[in-house]
């Protein structure tokens, strides 16, 4: 997924360090799969909450993967707003946005 715009503060040169640090830890490989990646190595937010939830190193396919189910919920509660219905399912547990925006 893109990064938010109120979320792009969060993602500046210290992030850009702090990435190079963790990826070269961790040797440039896929904590789901187990593949090394040369580029392209993610680190994805494991609770789609950028201020508190831990990173881990993934390759692209697996971040769009993981990412899948919290991209499905939200595309779901914007096209319910937008037609002014409640969603209440069970994905109403991947909150779209951060409990403390």
């Amino acid at each position: 997924m893109a990064i938010r715009p109120e979320y792009r503060k969060f993602y500046g040169a210290e992030w850009q360090r702090y990435r190079i640090v963790l990826l070269d830890a961790c040797g440039w490989t896929c904590s789901v799969c187990g593949r090394h990646v040369e580029r392209y190595l993610n680190l994805a937010h494991t609770h789609h909450d950028p201020k508190s939830s831990p990173v881990a190193p993934m390759c692209a396919a697996c971040h769009a993967s993981a990412d899948a189910p919290h991209a499905l919920a939200v595309r779901r509660r914007n096209w319910s707003k937008s037609v002014g219905q409640l969603w209440l399912l069970d994905d109403i547990k991947w909150d779209p946005y951060p409990q403390w925006l």
